[in-house]
């Protein structure tokens, strides 16, 4: 993950709003942003979160390679 999506996810919403959102502390969102590593387990319910603002794309595009993947399919 580089700094511009660290900053992306920092200026939607606050280390410690996205704490309460997952039940854990905000030095440990501090942490992931700090070392540019999310939890696997916790991309998705993240995006979803930032109202897929951000996508998993972003975050981690090895695991998520295309633009698209782990999106919510849109209703036809």
């Amino acid at each position: 993950m580089d700094n511009q999506v660290k900053e992306k996810i920092s200026s939607l919403m606050s280390q410690v709003s996205i704490g309460e959102r997952f039940g854990i502390s905000s030095q440990a969102v501090g942490k992931w942003l700090r070392k540019g590593s999310i939890p696997p387990r916790r991309i998705l319910p993240l995006c979803q979160i930032l109202n897929w603002q951000v996508t998993p794309h972003e975050i981690d595009p090895l695991a998520y390679p295309n633009p698209t993947d782990g999106l919510p399919k849109k209703d036809s």
